[in-house]
């Protein structure tokens, strides 16, 4: 008999908690910061062809959450002076059917594309597992889809791949395949041990000395206006007989076709910019091969690093195979967080390159009774320019998903299109690297709208040019919520949040922290647009009579 007190006994058994890797700890703050904006919450529409019963599949995916630890965890940063992850010994699948059978292919695909626009809309609770929502759409005559969402914070592309493939092995299994049970998978916990295993010394030494040369920001965008971010997407599909030079030139170099693209990159922003030194993100596999049956591990391993790139006049072949050794020393500390590296200097780019990998099998088995016969994803980040590409032996494709707050469309266009020529020109044999003269070199121009008052944004004061000598209460609360959360004291209603040591993840608790204090609603931008003490108390001030309450948030309980 369970002797426990009832609240104790209906408190979920706690498998393990841990703390986040250096990625996690990014989307955990761009979570907190827009959970509404669908941000980090890719969704994999798998197009299926086949007899599938959608009881047996539901029942597969639920075996998933019992089988995968990151399916049942869940994220907390109020707690503890550190965010940790929370591994639960279960959680119930969040999971819908839909019947478009009856319509026909236009209504299906418009059907479609407003179904993934309010799944981004619909913000996860990190604090509830788990993080993954599934739909399966019956479309008529043995066709389907299965839609996978689910918050970056627990997956990245290759692991929720393993996940689909996990799942529709089993399901075969469970109509009947000969296939031997699934072997138990690595838990992410070890990657997590591996991780703080590391000497960061010596990493945040090569970080360093790699980023010397960055004298400012990178930007080939203006900054957004406010209001929330208004996405659009562009797409370009390279010929496919450049594809295949393309990948004949990276045989024949000894590179891989991630340092192509970022050459290309390079060389129409240089030309962009003006500066032959460029910046901008690029995500990371990260997954460490001394770590034993990595490869079958699921959770979040990349991480977005800056990738700095000297476009040298002179034959293509040493400059491009420079960059992949360049890539290759990288890649060995390739754990560092983003916010360390740029610590002090604010965002270094704002544009990413994610090279997509999302390994989802066609050919579950020779048993199979249904097969993949399309994979589509839709993705979004914060960054006001992030690149999709995908590349093989026959096809390079280019996806760039941008906010038209900081860029037009035309101007993606224009991009996209000379980013395909430049590809062109290198896939084509070219002895030299294109084009970029210092003539040549220009600025991007970009027609900026007329900037609002930054004083009389939203009637709240963004700045206190003259605070006050004497103290306010509100100033005197936030100064007591900034110790306790930065462990130093404000000695001037004048010192800024950032130069007493904060940065974006102890920012969002402070966030947190003051709107449970003045029981008020408001952004975590706030304190970055407002980070002095005087001028972000005057808008909590100015806030008060008006705001909506905040809602009550659970802690969990260890």
């Amino acid at each position: 008999m369970d002797n426990r007190p009832l609240e104790s006994r209906r408190r979920p058994a706690i498998e393990n908690i841990y703390p986040l890797s250096p990625m996690q700890e990014g989307l955990l703050f761009h979570s907190i910061a827009t959970p509404d904006e669908g941000v980090y919450v890719p969704q994999i529409v798998l197009q299926l062809r086949g007899a599938i019963d959608p009881q047996i599949m539901h029942d597969c995916w639920s075996e998933m959450v019992s089988r995968h630890a990151v399916l049942r965890t869940t994220f907390h940063w109020e707690e503890r002076d550190e965010p940790f992850q929370v591994v639960h010994g279960d959680a119930s699948l969040a999971w819908s059917q839909l019947d478009w059978s009856s319509l026909d292919v236009e209504e299906q695909q418009s059907r479609l594309r407003a179904l993934l626009s309010t799944n981004r809309r619909q913000a996860f609770d990190l604090k509830a597992a788990p993080l993954v929502r599934l739909q399966w759409i019956d479309y008529g005559g043995g066709n389907s889809r299965l839609v996978l969402q689910y918050h970056h914070i627990i997956l990245d592309g290759w692991s929720a791949g393993r996940i689909v493939e996990d799942a529709f092995r089993t399901y075969q299994r469970q109509r009947g395949s000969s296939r031997p049970p699934l072997p138990a998978p690595r838990p992410y916990v070890d990657y997590i041990a591996w991780l703080k295993s590391r000497k960061r010394d010596a990493t945040r030494a090569f970080w360093t000395d790699y980023t010397a040369s960055i004298d400012g920001p990178c930007r080939i965008t203006r900054d957004a206006t406010g209001g929330e971010a208004d996405f659009s997407s562009h797409h370009l599909a390279c010929d496919p007989a450049v594809s295949t030079q393309a990948a004949k030139l990276c045989r024949d170099m000894g590179i891989t076709p991630n340092t192509l693209l970022q050459a290309a990159l390079a060389i129409v922003m240089a030309r962009k910019t003006g500066n032959r030194h460029v910046v901008f993100g690029a995500t990371t596999a990260g997954r460490p091969p001394e770590l034993q049956g990595v490869e079958h591990m699921v959770g979040l391993f990349i991480n977005t690093l800056p990738v700095c790139i000297d476009v040298e006049k002179g034959n293509l072949a040493p400059w491009l195979q420079t960059l992949q050794k360049r890539q290759s020393a990288c890649a060995e500390h390739d754990y560092l967080p983003l916010r360390e590296i740029q610590a002090g200097r604010g965002d270094l780019f704002d544009c990413l390159l994610v090279f997509e990998n999302y390994p989802v099998p066609r050919d579950i088995s020779a048993e199979a009774t249904f097969a993949v016969t399309g994979v589509d994803v839709d993705e979004w980040t914060h960054y006001p320019l992030t690149l999709f590409a995908a590349a093989d032996a026959t096809k390079i494709a280019i996806s760039a998903r941008y906010d038209r707050r900081s860029i037009a469309v035309q101007e993606v266009e224009a991009f996209l299109n000379e980013l395909g020529e430049t590809i062109g020109e290198m896939a084509s044999g070219t002895p030299t690297v294109p084009h970029v003269s210092d003539t040549d070199a220009r600025p991007v121009h970009i027609d900026r709208p007329a900037q609002s008052s930054a004083e009389t944004r939203n009637d709240l004061p963004l700045s206190a040019s003259s605070p006050a000598t004497a103290w306010t209460e509100t100033e005197e609360r936030i100064a007591r919520i900034w110790a306790e959360v930065l462990k130093v004291e404000a000695e001037r209603n004048s010192d800024n949040f950032f130069d007493l040591g904060g940065h974006s993840l102890l920012a969002a608790r402070v966030v947190n922290r003051v709107r449970r204090e003045f029981a008020i609603n408001f952004p975590v931008k706030v304190l970055f647009d407002r980070p002095v003490l005087a001028a972000f108390a005057a808008f909590i001030d100015a806030l008060k009579a008006t705001a909506a309450p905040v809602g009550e948030h659970n802690a969990i309980e260890i």
